[in-house]
């Protein structure tokens, strides 16, 4: 579709498409401007923002956690084959997240962006985090107090919480 050095340039390059793109592949870097700026910005004009699949050369945590935090839903280093490239590009478009397992093991990040919860592990940590008991989870969601200790159990690995507390503060 296009390529862009600035910020600037992919925003005339955006507006110009008669469709939005299905992938946007991102450098951390358009010249001396920060490309994660990009994502999600509104000045694009174009309803929901394409997914974002950031191509560098970093390999640290710092960047892969600013790809991450600034709803990047994939990350590629350019030290990587061509063909996890193209891997990565078709798993964000098509609605997946694509992060190399290798990456993440030696950067040991565990980030829920990442791992992700559930739809019934996301309701029962905002029920947690409202205050709520196990037994009165299990009354709404209609389901065993056992099931919600095993779920709160999945959700303390995932979040890094050594207990209920901790996941009240989140």
């Amino acid at each position: 579709m296009g390529t862009a050095a600035s910020l600037d340039e992919a925003k005339k390059l955006f507006k110009s498409l008669d469709n939005a793109p299905d992938l946007i592949l991102l450098d951390i870097e358009l010249g001396k401007e920060w490309g994660l700026d990009i994502i999600g910005d509104k000045s694009f004009g174009r309803g929901k923002f394409p997914p974002v699949l950031v191509f560098s050369v970093y390999d640290d945590f710092a960047h892969i956690n600013a790809a991450l935090r600034s709803g990047a839903k994939g990350y590629v280093c350019k030290s990587q084959s061509g063909a996890e490239l193209l891997e990565a590009m078709e798993d964000v478009s098509s609605g997946k997240t694509s992060f190399p397992l290798a990456l993440l093991q030696r950067m040991a990040i565990t980030n829920d962006k990442i791992l992700g919860l559930s739809k019934k592990e996301q309701e029962v940590f905002s029920m947690v985090q409202h205050g709520k008991n196990n037994k009165e989870i299990a009354a709404d969601l209609g389901v065993s107090i056992r099931t919600i200790e095993n779920n709160l159990s999945i959700i303390y690995d995932k979040k890094g919480a050594k207990d209920r507390r901790e996941l009240e503060k989140m």
